[in-house]
């Protein structure tokens, strides 16, 4: 019987003492794969993206074109805002015919664009002033003590058909209080200055006027109410401040007066 030749295969057990004999503390597995790192070609690998990138473009597209429509809708309101607003300033207006004074009132109405009525459309206002010639007045309206007016109206008085002067009110300041602007205390005329512009003024007096007149030589007159109350007595006191302008547009005089217009209402002509 011939014997058997070795091979290269191993038994367990040398596999075993083979593993000790290197100090080991586990014998090293022969049939053990061991990975190797993998080697970079030095390129770099590219990753593509898949529908990220056009994702963001179409977010940042969508982003842009809506700021542009909000900002174009801002103008637009922005735009209405400012004309509604001039189409309801009547002191611009009468400022505008004040200019044409001395001029046929056709012109003066279409140098200023504005248009105007011989009679308001307010019984109140009627029965008010009754010496005018043509009115303007605003398509709004306000209340004082319950009665329904125009916010601002401007007349004007003419001669032989020329603008002669024009005269603006403002009821629209009188609508929170009749008495006019509220403040805490007295508003001395005489610590304003005279030769003072009426910006000057107005920014010192902190008083919308009720009232505007414009005369013949550019001269005008403007009329402020306001009230407050008195310490002393906790009642209601009201005043009225007068101040005109000379031809240069200076101030040249202003005084005030008390107005007691309780007692013209509690007043009884038969007492």
């Amino acid at each position: 019987m011939a014997k058997q030749s070795k091979t290269d295969e191993i038994s367990m057990e040398e596999y075993f003492n083979a593993g000790l004999a290197d100090g080991s503390v586990e014998p090293n597995n022969p049939f053990e794969v061991v990975e190797q790192p993998a080697k970079h070609s030095g390129k770099r690998v590219k990753l593509k993206k898949e529908g990220g990138g056009k994702k963001r473009t179409f977010i940042g597209k969508r982003i842009i074109v809506l700021a542009v429509a909000a900002a174009l809708l801002l103008a637009i309101l922005g735009t209405m805002l400012l004309i509604m607003k001039r189409k309801n300033d009547g002191a611009r207006y009468a400022r505008k015919l004040s200019e044409s004074i001395g001029m046929p009132l056709v012109n003066a109405k279409k140098n200023a664009g504005i248009e105007t009525d011989t009679q308001s459309r307010f019984a109140t206002l009627n029965q008010l002033y009754a010496s005018f010639q043509a009115i303007a007045e605003s398509r709004k309206t306000c209340r004082i003590q319950g009665v329904k007016l125009p916010e601002w109206a401007i007349f004007c008085n003419t001669s032989a058909d020329e603008l002669t002067n024009v005269t603006y009110y403002n009821y629209e300041v009188l609508e929170k209080n009749v008495f006019g602007t509220v403040r805490k205390s007295y508003q001395d005329p005489h610590l304003v200055s005279i030769g003072s512009t009426v910006e000057q003024v107005e920014d010192q007096l902190d008083l919308v006027p009720y009232r505007i007149q414009y005369l013949q030589g550019q001269t005008q007159r403007r009329e402020y109410r306001y009230c407050y109350i008195d310490r002393e007595t906790d009642d209601i006191v009201a005043y009225v401040i007068t101040a005109i302008w000379d031809e240069s547009g200076l101030l040249s005089n202003i005084e005030d007066s008390r107005k007691n217009y309780i007692g013209s209402l509690l007043a009884s002509p038969d007492l």
